[in-house]
Parts: C-alpha cells; structure tokens; sequence
C-alpha cells in the first residue's frame, strides 16, 4: 500500500469516492434497466436486510476510525517521550567529566539531527534510517563505557542509562507503528459489507428516480470518505496525514548552543 501514501490525501480521497459513486450509480441503473415494473418494489426484503448490514457496517468502521486514531495519537505521545528523552539526555551531560560531555552532546545531537532529516523521510516509505541506530548505539557505548569515579557519578551514569533505554525503547515503537496496518482480510470483509449495503439500496422503491439515484451516490460517497479516513490514519508516519517531527525540531532547537538561532 505504500503507492497509496505517495499520492496527496485529497487526491486519493477524489478517486476512492469517486469511483465509488461512479460504480454505486452503474450498479443502480444496471439493475434499474434489468426489472420489471411488477418487480420494483422489494422494500418488505430489501429494508431488513440493509438495516442489518448497514448495521455491521456502521458499527466496524466506527471501530476502525477509533482505533486507527488512537494508535495515531499513541504513536504521536510516543514521538514526544522519545524526544523528551534524547532532549533530557543531552541536558543531563554536562554533568559529566569534559571529554565525556563533549562526546555525548555531539552524538546526542547528531542522533537529532539524523531523525529529522533522514529518518523522517525514510519513515514515509516504511524504511528507517541505520545511521540512526548506528548513533543510537554508539551513545550507548560512551555512557556504558564511562567509569564513574564517585556516587554522584554513578547515580548521574545510571539516569543517563536509564534515559538511552527510553528513547531506544520508543524508537523501537516509532518503527512498529510505521510497520503495522489492517490486516487484508478485515480490509475485504468491510468492502464486502460495504458492498452489500450499497448493492441493498438498489432495491428500494423510490418514485423518483433520480432521488434515489442521489440517495444511493451519497451513501456510497460516506461509506468511501470513511474508507479513506482509516487508510490515511492507519500508518502515522506515511502520506500527508502523518505525525510531523516537531517534537524532535524543538529538542533540536534546545540543544543549539548558546548566542545559536535555529
């Protein structure tokens, strides 16, 4: 699905309802044309089983949209706690002795630095970026590899520990989130009902034509826009619906040095 998120949410939403609507409308006057005038009216059939289908439908799409935002909204909080983390870390520094210091800021910023510009890009196709992990790892190194030489010390190596497993944590949940979507079979399963409950409309008797013509294209248009609305939430970091790298400018922009503008 990654050629969905290559093209512009508004673009993608035009063909999807589009091509709804244009096939809902087909569909109608397809079998329109093909009835009898003795067979026009199935409202006592066709009513129960819309209204029970509509029903299913209504109730897993509304499930669909609420989860697709909340794993979109979790993984946001997930991007503010990993940058949070790195921010801490690099403010924690300082602290340290000076060969230890320089060393951690300059590999702190650069694991910023990467993220925005490289990792960030790399997300909206569902890669990510190994320099990243390489700097990651490398930050790991010079906390693990520093020997502290007082308790203070000590207490200020284990906080520093403990702020490198958050972020490499929430790093690790960025990439999931990026990697996980609805699997195919539940994607099927609502275009099936979808298309039940279209296909139960035509059955309708509507004295005017045209009126239920409009009827059936609007419902079909819903029920697309809705479609649309949990693909473009489904991934957080592809397409233009996506979560944005904010959190990781601002910890950039605290970690510039001082008389420095960003």
């Amino acid at each position: 699905m990654t050629w969905i998120y290559a093209l512009p949410a508004w673009l993608f939403e035009a063909f999807v309802v589009g091509f709804m609507c244009a096939a809902s409308a087909a569909g109608l006057i397809s079998v329109h044309r093909h009835k009898r005038d003795e067979q026009l009216s199935h409202n006592d059939v066709a009513g129960p089983i819309m209204t029970t289908v509509g029903t299913v439908l209504a109730v897993m799409l509304s499930f669909m949209v609420v989860a697709v935002w909340q794993e979109f909204d979790a993984s946001a909080a997930n991007v503010q706690h990993e940058a949070s983390a790195v921010s801490d870390l690099y403010h924690l520094a300082p602290a340290l002795p000076a060969p230890v210091r320089a060393r951690l800021q300059t590999a702190v910023r650069s694991y910023a630095q990467i993220v925005v510009d490289r990792e960030w890009n790399l997300m909206r196709t569902g890669q990510r970026s190994m320099r990243a992990r390489e700097v990651s790892l490398s930050i790991l190194g010079i906390v693990a590899g520093y020997e502290p030489k007082t308790p203070t010390q000590v207490a200020l190596q284990q906080e520093a520990l403990a702020l490198i497993q958050t972020f490499s944590d929430y790093r690790r949940d960025r990439i999931f989130d990026n990697q996980e979507s609805i699997p195919g079979i539940l994607w099927l399963t609502m275009i099936f009902i979808g298309a039940i409950t279209i296909g139960s409309s035509y059955f309708f008797e509507v004295r005017n034509f045209r009126a239920h013509l409009l009827m059936t294209v609007a419902l079909a248009a819903v029920i697309g826009s809705i479609f649309v609305l949990i693909v473009e939430f489904d991934l957080p970091f592809r397409g233009d619906v996506s979560v944005p790298p904010t959190a990781f400018v601002h910890a950039l922009s605290d970690m510039a040095p001082p008389g420095t503008t960003r």
